[in-house]
């Protein structure tokens, strides 16, 4: 295969699918989307956020109070910043309330706050309160919680992340696989085809035509990644750790081994019709078969350690959605991904082989729909 062939035709994908308007206007509605998205989360993460309160405490069981009301606080599903103010510090932490600075100040029994002592903050310092009526309570053992199977605090991250991975890549395939396929009967129908053959080979063809579009399709996963991520971060509704790095690299994977599979399928089908009426139809399977592990994956979010979910995880193409869920939900072994690439890998590289040979039998045989049988034996017979 003729390397300059296929930067050539790569290039000329790329440039002029670049500056198709189409292309401008679905970068938009995926950033949209994805602008969208981080907004709703942001509003539930900041609705589901665990309150935060500033407390002072004063007089002479000030240490004990606020030993108690730190002790208490994680039983009312509060945060609770609290600090002993001295008699000298005293007027300036009043006066920090009434500037609201200061939730709330315990002094001797008395709450002082700004209005009125926030519901969620009402019974830490009635608790705290107690020490200064219960006499020796300094020398009360508190009880100790031991957690069993504790939660784990990033897994509502790690499932959001998963649910926008999964509607990342099945959007981003559909609509550079359905490119492909556009761009393949488009050549056919306006015999444009016969042009590019007489000087670059099918295969060179089909090749450049795929990187030049799969690159298009990379640039706008990173570019919605990068607003994504910004987005996420400025608004508190993501927080930047190293698993969330680990699932973009993970989407980029299986976005580049998913679209390779598909993109060769959808571009095999395409060479075998000559209009665009008839390409809806031919590629119906391939929708569907997309379509399915989509859903499946959806349910996989839900439940990940289900047995069909483990299998199909393993199995091409089903991989390609579900097993990126589950490893962004932090659910898959570490041998799962390994096994599910190199399954896909290789099946990969039957499906272009298989994809290259009936697009090369196809692509110049016009007129009614070529048949299966036809496209796979017209080589040998030639």
């Amino acid at each position: 295969m003729n390397r300059n062939a296929v930067r050539l035709v790569m290039r000329r994908e790329f440039v002029e699918r670049g500056r198709d308007r189409g292309f401008a206007i679905s970068v938009g509605v995926s950033l949209a989307i994805v602008l969208v998205a981080v907004v709703i989360a942001s509003l539930v993460s900041n609705k589901n956020k665990t309150p935060s309160f500033d407390v002072g405490f004063a007089g002479t069981r000030a240490a004990v109070q606020q030993q108690m009301a730190e002790n208490a606080a994680p039983a009312y599903k509060i945060k609770l910043t609290a600090s002993v103010v001295s008699d000298a510090d005293l007027a300036a932490a009043r006066q920090q309330v009434e500037d609201g600075k200061l939730d709330a100040l315990v002094a001797d029994g008395r709450v002082y706050v700004q209005d009125s002592v926030d519901p969620k903050l009402e019974p830490v310092l009635a608790t705290a309160n107690l020490a200064s009526q219960v006499p020796n309570l300094d020398q009360v053992q508190v009880q100790t919680v031991m957690k069993l199977a504790p939660k784990d605090p990033e897994a509502g991250q790690r499932k959001t992340i998963a649910l926008i991975a999964e509607i990342m890549l099945f959007s981003q395939m559909i609509a550079y696989c359905m490119w492909v396929a556009t761009g393949v009967v488009e050549e056919k129908s306006s015999r444009v085809i016969e042009v590019l053959l007489s000087s670059v080979s099918p295969r060179a063809l089909l090749t450049g035509k795929i990187i030049g579009i799969g690159a298009l399709g990379l640039l706008q996963l990173a570019a919605t990644v990068a607003v994504g991520l910004a987005a996420g971060s400025a608004t508190g509704a993501l927080h930047m750790t190293a698993q969330v790095w680990q699932t973009v690299g993970i989407v980029a994977v299986w976005f580049v081994l998913g679209y390779i599979f598909y993109a060769s399928a959808y571009a095999a089908v395409a060479a075998r019709v000559s209009r665009q009426e008839e390409m809806q139809t031919a590629v119906q399977p391939l929708n569907l078969l997309l379509m399915v592990p989509y859903f499946a994956a959806f349910a996989a979010i839900g439940n990940p350690d289900a047995g069909w979910v483990r299998v199909l995880s393993l199995i091409p193409p089903f991989s390609v959605l579900i097993q990126p869920v589950r490893i962004a939900g932090g659910d898959a072994s570490w041998w799962e991904p390994v096994v599910a690439i190199g399954l896909m890998g290789a099946m990969t590289v039957g499906i272009v082989l298989a994809g290259a040979r009936v697009y090369e039998n196809s692509v110049l045989r016009f007129g009614s729909k070529v048949s299966l049988r036809a496209a796979w034996t017209a080589g040998r017979k030639a």
